[in-house]
């Protein structure tokens, strides 16, 4: 429909965002013939680095309204020199898996409250007093590179930080906490799962993944009693649960907690975050209401947000803080197994790194299991210990992280890694950007 009156230029605004990695990819090659052929300029907004990489010619990133750091594309991710623009590198997952993600401290301001000077340096270890109150001029860097920031010469030496070591061994506990046994699951005369058999351990993560389509969120569905039409068995602790929550018993229910994909969608606009997480306290914990305040600042704590937000609703919130709210709701029924559907696809990746490093401090902290569903492969290469490849409702492939990204034996895995987007790939060298 864009193409079809044959413009001279075509604005992209998150094409891309919530899609599997193969359809992304033919999205993108469509995109790049029909301006090749038509010779139409493209305005391309996204979050995903790994398609600027790319798909770009020219970059420009902004912070709260303002164009911070522009340039060719080499330059911007091989040598960023603007603080905002290193640590949102530094965020993108590594499909090698060579290094963690790091989330930005602190938060974006909002319009209307944005702070004096470089609007970054309350998020910034570089700020100055100059930082603080003037706003910094453009620096020319030559070859058409151009960055905003008072420090960029101090932010070009500054070492990388580190994450909270995600990637390496973790321990997993021998226990099985969840077992599905050759699972069918159909919607009316549809057939959409076939013959399913996996096991969850304690504090393992195991991640699915899959085109759209693939019978991912089926699954889950299943497991968490909110798919019924289903055959064979989901256990938990080696019980046979019935298909339906609603006939589950109340432990089985508050074992299980699943956290869904939109952050917008998922919690009550009428309630406020603290009413919704003191609902899922009375659920389960009935007979605690006089310390339902203390438990729900507890809760917010965990996830790290202030407790003060539990007086604020949701549209309060921005969608990294409203995810954090869903967690912690699930987490205040203090469960054994989080279903984690798509929950970073809507994020940008710094706040996207914040949730996955809370989610890896929470299994340490809680013994916490995670099935954790994506088609971000480089994602998984950070957070899981083993993976599920689903197509057309069946197990095509499972093993560990480091035998699915360097072995992989089905040829439609070999496909999906193929499909998946990656800056060192893209920049045309092995090296990780200079962050």
């Amino acid at each position: 429909m864009a193409f079809a009156n044959r413009p001279k230029v075509i604005v992209c605004d998150e094409p891309t965002t919530g899609l599997d990695v193969t359809t992304q990819s033919r999205v993108l090659e469509t995109i790049r013939d029909l301006c090749r052929s038509h010779q139409v300029a493209a305005l391309y907004v996204t979050h995903d680095l790994a398609v600027v990489a790319e798909l770009a010619d020219r970059v420009a990133v902004m912070y709260a309204g303002r164009i911070v750091e522009s340039g060719p594309r080499e330059r911007i991710f091989s040598a960023p020199r603007h603080p905002y623009t290193r640590r949102l590198l530094r965020a993108v997952p590594d499909i090698a898996g060579k290094r963690t993600v790091v989330g930005i401290p602190g938060r974006s301001a909002l319009p209307g409250s944005r702070p004096e000077g470089c609007a970054f340096h309350p998020r910034c270890t570089l700020a100055t007093d100059a930082s603080r109150t003037q706003a910094p001029p453009v620096a020319e860097l030559g070859g058409g590179h151009a960055v905003r920031c008072h420090n960029h010469e101090a932010s070009a030496r500054q070492p990388p930080p580190e994450g909270v070591g995600q990637l390496g061994a973790r321990a997993i506990g021998e226990d099985v906490v969840l077992a599905v046994d050759n699972l069918d699951a159909h919607y009316g005369a549809s057939h959409a799962l076939f013959g399913i058999d996996l096991a969850v351990h304690r504090q393992e993560c195991l991640a699915l993944v899959g085109e759209s389509g693939s019978g991912k969120t089926t699954l889950a569905r299943s497991v968490a009693g909110l798919h019924k039409s289903y055959t064979g068995e989901v256990r938990l602790h080696g019980g046979v649960l019935q298909p339906a929550a609603r006939s589950r018993t109340r432990e089985a229910r508050k074992e299980i907690q699943y956290v869904f994909q939109n952050p917008y969608a998922s919690l009550n606009p009428r309630r406020t975050i603290g009413q919704t997480i003191a609902r899922q306290l009375q659920l389960f914990f009935p007979g605690a209401r006089a310390e339902t305040g203390r438990r729900v600042a507890e809760c917010l704590e965990r996830v790290a947000l202030s407790a003060s937000a539990a007086s604020r609703f949701p549209d309060q919130l921005s969608g990294g803080e409203r995810q954090r709210v869903a967690i912690a709701r699930a987490l205040a029924a203090e469960p054994s197994l989080l279903v984690c559907d798509e929950v970073t696809s809507a994020l940008d990746v710094s706040v996207q790194a914040a949730i996955i490093e809370l989610l890896g401090e929470l299994r340490k902290e809680m013994g916490l299991s995670l099935l954790f569903i994506t088609h971000d492969l480089a994602l998984i290469r950070t957070l899981a210990d083993r993976v599920v490849v689903m197509t057309e409702g069946r197990i095509v492939e499972h093993g560990t992280v480091t035998s699915i990204f360097t072995a992989p034996a089905a040829e439609y895995t070999r496909k999906l890694l193929a499909n998946t987007p990656s800056i060192e790939v893209a920049l045309g060298h092995a090296q990780a950007p200079a962050v």
